[in-house]
């Protein structure tokens, strides 16, 4: 009886971790702007080609509360020079330190923290003190030469399949009709075991 009942529990728990997983609270679409999440890159660095795979694959899920702006720094001086300007201007420990973040204008952030960097973006959305820093420090600077790049231009330059992998899971991912309908089966299920093993064991 107890060894049933505990089956019954791992193969609910199996099924409940990754629905609680996958239901994500994102914030309500409201007329916000859309944030600016600036990002400098290079070709040449490992941690940036993996920040580009992890928003390849994630990105269409926020794309309604933030434009990623990216900026390639190798063979772009200008590009180059903005970054280094803005990271003295944050006081950054390690100037001219590759992947770099900044969004709005007290939040920067210098290494690979994808997570992070879409909390911050999803919690400025939110926030009605959120302004476009960057835009305005460009802006006031003398920065003629600047090129950007979308998501699907820095993907396309490292052979990156932009939405490939989120498309993938969005076809493998069961529907919440279906989740319902299998924790139902197991519930029912793991019930009429139940009912069968006790009367057995009446019997007995």
């Amino acid at each position: 009886m107890k060894n049933i009942l505990f089956s019954l529990f791992i193969v609910l728990s199996l099924i409940f971790i990754p629905v609680a997983k996958a239901t994500e609270t994102l914030p309500e679409i409201t007329d916000h702007e859309k944030v600016k999440v600036y990002f400098f890159r290079s070709n040449n660095c490992g941690w940036c080609t993996q920040t580009l795979e992890y928003f390849a694959e994630n990105y269409d899920t926020y794309k309604d509360y933030f434009d990623l702006i990216i900026y390639e720094v190798n063979g772009v001086s200008e590009n180059g020079n903005l970054m280094v300007d803005l990271q003295e201007y944050f006081d950054v420990d390690g100037v001219g330190s590759i992947p770099y973040f900044v969004i709005g204008e007290n939040f920067d952030n210098l290494g690979y923290a994808t997570t992070e960097i879409v909390e911050e973006a999803l919690k400025q959305y939110q926030s009605d003190d959120y302004k476009d820093f960057v835009a305005e420090f460009i802006e006031k600077g003398d920065y003629n030469g600047l090129k950007t790049e979308t998501l699907e231009e820095a993907c396309a330059a490292k052979g990156i399949k932009y939405g490939a992998n989120s498309k993938n899971t969005e076809e493998g991912k069961l529907s919440d009709g279906a989740i319902v309908a299998i924790i139902f089966t197991v519930v029912i299920v793991g019930f009429g075991v139940l009912v069968l093993s006790s009367r057995q064991q009446k019997t007995k």
